[in-house]
């Protein structure tokens, strides 16, 4: 009867432990779905279990197996560790491995879709990007950019074997390639966000183009002007975005100018059920955490940055002129050398 006093509270205890567990995890599911699918049809199929005993294990009232969860954290990606991560001087994060793999990087592609798609259809959601160079959403905004970045990140980001040995054309990237990377830039215009960039932000794709023209990674001098032309026209969408505050009809859209370093590319995202930050890395990929001390640190970083920067978007005239006549310098000049080459 002793030994029942002493262990009854010990195993209490831990249960009560586990199931405020599981209920962390229970939320990390439900802002990893989509808001118009029944989650518990999704769980009853994939863990081959009735609806009603789904619908109990998301109540929290049964406990998942460790098998359930490991099928689950497989199949729609969540970081199991990551709830168990209690101390605030620890954070787990998640990332893709893209090199050496065109497949793992669709893969990403369709997962960066997929993630807009549904922070689209979330409720006071916001995207916050410190741009050390061009946000990728901006970058896919027209055909031919679309078909530069996606080989340029192929080849010498990723180092794709079949990307190696070839010269760039506007019709080598796949089609499929190129829907995903067009609907990445769709879903984005519809997400409320706010950007900092740099005058420096539109160097490093100015570098790139110039950079693959003079190492003979163009087949054609022609292409390489063609896609300066787009980066023209990206640039004069932005900045019809910091016109009128928006990307779409709705107001969902500022630009701030930073002369401050910004260092590397920094994403911030929050929405009423989750928050999330991804740090950049190897220049495409990303480490994402959704640790809740570490967020408010990045988006508290963020907010600082924003104020020590000017706003350029709305009535800012003058100041979006200046900026936005510095990109198109920079643009024209290296026209002008490749023209003259």
């Amino acid at each position: 009867m002793r030994f029942l006093q002493k262990v009854l509270p010990l195993f209490t205890n831990f249960t009560k432990d586990y199931m405020q567990v599981q209920e962390v995890f229970i939320k990390k599911l439900k802002e990893t779905v989509s808001p118009n699918v029944s989650l518990s049809e999704e769980l009853a199929d994939l863990l081959g279990i009735s609806s009603d005993s789904a619908y109990r294990r998301l109540r929290n009232e049964t406990e998942f197996t460790l098998k359930e969860v490991h099928t689950i954290s497989k199949h729609f990606n969540i970081s199991v560790d990551s709830l168990f991560a209690f101390n605030n001087d620890f954070v787990t994060c998640n990332y893709i491995k893209l090199t050496d793999s065109a497949e793992n990087f669709e893969k990403y592609l369709s997962g960066l879709a997929g993630q807009l798609k549904i922070l689209k259809q979330l409720q006071n959601r916001k995207i916050i990007y410190a741009a050390e160079e061009v946000p990728i959403f901006h970058s896919l905004g027209t055909d031919p950019m679309r078909a530069f970045k996606l080989f340029y990140w192929q080849r010498s980001v990723l180092n794709v074997p079949e990307y190696q040995n070839i010269k760039f054309t506007l019709d080598l990237i796949p089609k499929k390639l190129l829907e995903i990377a067009s609907e990445i830039n769709e879903y984005y215009k519809h997400v409320p966000s706010i950007e900092i960039w740099t005058d420096n932000t539109i160097l490093t794709t100015v570098k790139q183009i110039e950079f693959y023209f003079e190492s003979g990674a163009f087949k054609d001098k022609e292409d390489a002007l063609l896609v300066l032309e787009h980066l023209h026209i990206m640039v004069n969408s932005l900045n019809n975005y910091c016109e009128h505050d928006s990307k779409i009809k709705e107001e969902n859209f500022k630009l701030y100018n930073s002369d401050l370093v910004i260092g590397t590319n920094c994403i911030h995202i929050s929405t009423e059920q989750y928050n999330s930050s991804y740090i950049s890395f190897n220049t495409l990929n990303s480490l994402t955490s959704t640790n809740r001390v570490f967020c408010e640190e990045i988006e508290h970083w963020m907010k600082n940055l924003m104020k020590k920067s000017t706003l350029i978007s709305g009535s800012a005239e003058k100041q979006r002129f200046r900026f936005f006549n510095n990109m198109r310098k920079h643009i024209s000049a290296c026209e002008e050398r490749i023209k003259n080459y």
